[in-house]
């Protein structure tokens, strides 16, 4: 037990002194020697661990990059800025899950308990960016008189504009796509912003709408201590409330009694499979009436594939579609970054006009070698995380290898099993119109390709993703993130590095969404009227 209180204590010491240290060294220059060691390291794993790495650009044209890269650096660098310019060499290469994430600082032992009962500050708000403009979307603090959808010029005196300009050639998407930077920003900004500013009390928000710029202040919200002797001494002191005489209950018939709790469950089911998220009073997926009084018309929206209860909840949703009659269905998947396969697959099976058992990913996905999953699953965890789940480590391992096959172009990973192989017996099969744009990335683009519908951010062909495995680069720190399988829809096309076209192609301004103006929404909804 002395052992490991002694134990405990120089973990918590060395905690400290750890975050001090890493907070030091992110403002602290690398030498050029060592910047240039990261990039041979960087340079190396991508090549031999990424699987096709060259499927948009030859290993010479990548090697080339790098190489030149390197040679540029001829000063000092802060990791973060060493970061901004590696990840535009390496964001050209085509792989939008590939990344070199920027090192953020952390909070040191006083500020956790100093802001321990708070609200970190930049999350009671929600801004987005639309090319090289921020706005405020959503406004999740009690602070009412802030303005939603107007335009952000810079917090605390960081401008974004000046942000933009350092950032702008970085680009985000798959192949040759580029319509998905002009979505990307906000939250680079916001990581930013966080190393620039740190933990404070309050931010000033500088706005500008109708040529007029004006400054509103963002104050943190501390969660109130109930005291316990305050509301003791309350009540003691109180003057005694006048009785209030008892109403007597209504009895309820067993089947108002049934009504009731049926009633009760329905609303609980809403918030559990449509996932309500209380702190910001809204839903990942939601269906919306665009018109009240015509229920045949429907937009299921959904804003993430990473959320719970996908098996259950698309029976539920398609549930509820039925029985109302929908003949129009407009599936929102606008600025949804994708997420689980599963989840795409269950909503999948409800939308495919193809018959049969059948599930929305490829069968097989290539990877580099028979190990590369085995090795990646076993780095995560470690050695103390394999040996404590040691029987499920070696199922997983065993399965792995199980599920590996070598072919004459490489090595292969059966991606599917037999429960992903879905027939609905009800889907839906109405009119089905598809919203996308390129912030519709990874698995959602994936099931894009599978329906067949501005451009997403993801390959028609798919991504590779999957498995990720993160490196750390020795020097800067900089984590490298990229993935080890060549994740595929059931389909393609020869025409690679583009996203899934649009039937029709409608454009958004940066006025439209001030304005609350959504003219693709529009023409569906005028589609429909013209065809009723």
């Amino acid at each position: 037990m002395k052992f490991f209180f002694t134990f405990f204590i120089i973990l918590i010491i060395s905690s400290c002194v750890s975050v001090e240290k890493y907070n030091a060294h992110i403002d602290k220059a690398i030498s050029v020697d060592d910047l240039r060691k990261d990039v041979d390291v960087a340079k190396k794993q991508l090549l031999t661990k990424h699987v096709n790495i060259d499927m948009y650009h030859s290993k010479k044209i990548i090697t080339n990059r790098l190489d030149s890269f390197s040679k540029s650096l001829q000063n000092p660098m802060k990791p973060n800025d060493f970061q901004r310019e590696l990840s535009k060499v390496v964001s050209s290469f085509g792989h939008g899950h590939t990344v070199v994430f920027a090192l953020s600082k952390r909070p040191t032992k006083e500020e956790k308990k100093k802001y321990k009962n708070s609200k970190g500050l930049l999350n009671l708000i929600e801004l987005k960016s639309f090319d090289n403009h921020l706005y405020l979307n959503r406004n999740y603090s009690k602070d009412t008189t802030l303005v939603v959808n107007t335009e952000v010029l810079a917090i605390n005196g960081v401008s974004f504009n000046d942000f933009y300009k350092q950032y702008q050639d970085y680009r985000k998407g798959d192949g040759y796509i580029s319509t998905g930077d002009k979505y990307m920003y906000a939250g680079g900004y916001l990581r930013f912003l966080n190393n620039q500013i740190g933990l404070v009390d309050s931010v000033d928000i500088t706005f500008t709408k109708n040529n007029t710029v004006f400054t509103q202040t963002m104050k943190r919200e501390f969660s109130k201590k109930k005291d316990k002797k305050s509301i003791k001494s309350v009540k003691n002191d109180s003057i005694p409330e006048k009785k209030v005489e008892k109403v007597a209950k209504i009895k309820l018939s067993k089947e108002d009694k049934k009504r009731k709790k049926e009633l009760e469950k329905h609303k609980s089911d809403i918030k559990k499979y449509f996932v309500y998220n209380k702190s910001k009073n809204d839903y990942q997926r939601e269906l919306i009436f665009p018109n009240k009084e015509d229920s045949t018309t429907v937009i299921l929206n959904i804003k993430s594939f990473s959320i719970s209860h996908g098996k259950e909840a698309y029976p539920f949703v398609f549930d509820s579609i039925q029985k109302l009659n929908v003949k129009n269905l407009i599936l929102d998947i606008r600025n949804n970054g994708g997420g689980y396969a599963k989840d795409i697959n269950y909503l999948y099976s409800f939308l495919t006009s193809r018959e049969g058992k059948q599930t929305v990913m490829a069968d097989e996905m290539k990877i580099n070698s028979r190990f590369s999953l085995v090795k990646n699953y076993f780095n995560q965890f470690g050695i103390v995380g394999n040996t404590i789940t040691l029987p499920y480590s070696l199922y997983t391992y065993t399965k792995t290898l199980l599920k590996t096959h070598k072919a004459e172009d490489g090595y292969f990973y059966r991606s599917t099993n037999k429960k992903d192989y879905i027939e609905q017996p009800n889907k839906y099969k109405g009119n089905l119109y598809v919203l996308t744009n390129g912030s519709s990335y990874s698995a959602t683009s994936v099931i894009s390709s599978a329906l067949q519908n501005e451009e997403t951010g993801g390959d028609y062909n798919g991504t590779v993703a999957g498995s990720m495995k993160i490196y750390e680069l020795k020097n800067s720190k900089l984590k490298l993130l990229y993935g080890l399988i060549d994740f595929k829809p059931n389909t393609s096309r020869e025409l690679i590095g583009r996203g899934v076209m649009p039937n029709i192609p409608i454009s958004m301004t940066f006025d439209d969404i001030l304005n609350k103006k959504d003219p693709q929404l529009d023409w569906i909804l005028n589609d429909i009227k013209s065809k009723k």
